[in-house]
This record gives structure tokens, sequence and C-alpha cells, in this order.
């Protein structure tokens, strides 16, 4: 009996520890995967400080004469910049939904679909590889910009209102794979998304902060940006860090910003079901 029982132990302990397992070789995949492009995520990060230069000049134009600007002093603003870049690097989708489409369009998911494993948890797993192996790779270009650029984040709370940016980085990062994900999801219904993502992708870059921070719009264009998704992918955290959000206002940003990853989550996985009632398995 005894024996008998710990047989039924073992067997359940490998049960539960099989799909762990499979989680984790999936990850140690995505990881080796990125490793051979650890160069290239070196030169992106470092051509991304090339147009930071361009802003430095702009909004040294911008601050001649005056103080301040729209509740940013020259030093906040090139550090809200130099923020961005940091969030992008750790948190903006390398191609994914290309990859996904093509995925879909060459019969690649095939092999995946008989497998105990989601799709699209698959597809979170090679994102989170990758980006944390850019993230990695990238340290030693950002501490030697940190070095040249870090005088402007005197007198900003950013060591204090870390942890919390960097929470809202981690559901920057949430949004934008289901955002991606979803997007891709089109690959179902037609041939090429390159067109449909360059004008989302377009939207999306002005109205989360990569031109100008969304809160020096005028008011009303404030309240859309902050009612949609794009404000939460890099402005929140950004302004969180440097302390141009805090009180109910981050709170408020907060719930919109989970709001919006619970709506993408659903949205993707709907999507998802529903291409694949009319998805042919060929190829692949």
């Amino acid at each position: 009996m005894e024996v008998e029982t710990a047989g039924k132990s073992g067997m359940v302990k490998l049960m539960l520890s099989a799909p762990l397992r499979l989680h984790a070789q999936v990850f140690s995949f995505g990881v080796q995967s990125n490793l051979i492009y650890r160069w290239n995520f070196l030169l992106r990060v470092a051509v991304s400080f090339v147009p930071l230069l361009g802003s430095v000049f702009l909004w040294n134009a911008v601050f001649a004469g005056q103080k301040g600007f729209a509740g940013y002093t020259f030093s906040s603003m090139v550090a809200y910049f130099i923020t961005l870049i940091l969030i992008d690097a750790v948190t903006v989708p390398n191609e994914d939904d290309f990859q996904i489409a093509e995925d879909i369009r060459e019969g690649q998911i095939n092999a995946l679909l008989l497998k105990p494993l989601e799709y699209r948890l698959y597809r979170f797993h090679l994102f989170a590889s990758a980006r944390i192996v850019h993230a990695a790779f990238a340290l030693v270009p950002l501490a030697l910009a940190m070095i040249w650029l870090g005088r402007y984040f005197a007198g900003l709370p950013w060591l204090e209102n870390l942890p919390l940016a960097l929470l809202a980085t981690v559901g920057a990062a949430l949004i934008q794979f289901f955002f991606c994900f979803a997007l891709a999801m089109i690959a179902f219904w037609i041939l090429d998304i390159g067109s449909v993502t360059f004008i989302i992708y377009s939207v999306e870059f002005l109205l989360s902060g990569h031109i100008f921070p969304i809160d020096a719009f005028p008011a009303w264009l404030q309240i859309v940006c902050l009612h949609l998704p794009f404000a939460y992918e890099t402005f929140f955290p950004a302004a969180i860090l440097i302390g141009h959000v805090q009180g109910s206002a981050m709170v408020t940003g907060f719930i919109w910003q989970w709001a919006w990853i619970g709506f993408f989550y659903v949205l993707s996985g709907v999507l998802w079901k529903r291409g694949l009632r009319q998805y042919t398995a060929v190829g692949g």
C-alpha cells in the first residue's frame, strides 16, 4: 500500500513538473536564439541615443530664455526622453507581430497546435526572453550613457519612484505584447499586415509620448490620450520615474493600465480562437 501511495505521489509530481519543464525549455530556447543577435542589441541601444542628441538641441532652443515649459525644466525634459529610451529597450516587441503573422501565413503554427502549450503563451516566453537578453546586453551602453547624461536626473525623485516605475514598466511590456499579438491575428484574414501595422504604430508613436510628453498636450488631447492604451506603454512609467505623475493620478493610471492589459489579453484570445476556426492547416 505504501509503495502504491508513493508511486501515485511520484506520478502527480511528474505531471505537475512536466508543464513547468516545458515552459522552462521554451524560455531557454528563446534566450539561446536571442543570444545570436547580442551584437545587434548592443548596436541598437547605442544608436537609439543618437536621436536623443537632436532632442537635446531642440529642447535647448525651446527653453532658451524661459525656465519652464508645461511643468518641465530643461533637465527634466531631457530626463524624460532618456527614460523613454530605457523603457523602450525592455518593453518594445522586436517584430513579434510580423513573426506571428509569418507563422500563420506559412503554416508554422501547425507544429504547435497539438503541443501542450498554448501558442500565445509560447510567443510570450519568446518575447520575455528577448526582452531580458536585450536588457542584459544593453546594460553596458546604458551605463556609459548614464555617466554622461546622469546629471539631467539631479534633483528629480527618480530613486524613490523607481519601484513604482518598474511596476508600470512591467505593465507597459504586457500591454505591448498582448496588443502586438492581437494585431498579428489579422493575418488570419489578410495576407499582408504591414500596411495596417504601419498606420497603427504611427498613431501609437505620437500618442504614447515619444514626440512630446502627454502632459504637454492641450488639456482635451491629454484626456483623450489618457483614455487610450498608448499612454501606458511609455509615457506613464517615464512620468512616474521623474515625478510628473503622483497621488490619485498615479492610482488612476495603474487602473487604466491594467484594464487595458486585461482588454488586450481577452481580445487576443478571442481573435486567436476565431482565426483558428477558419484556419486551413497546410504546409509547416
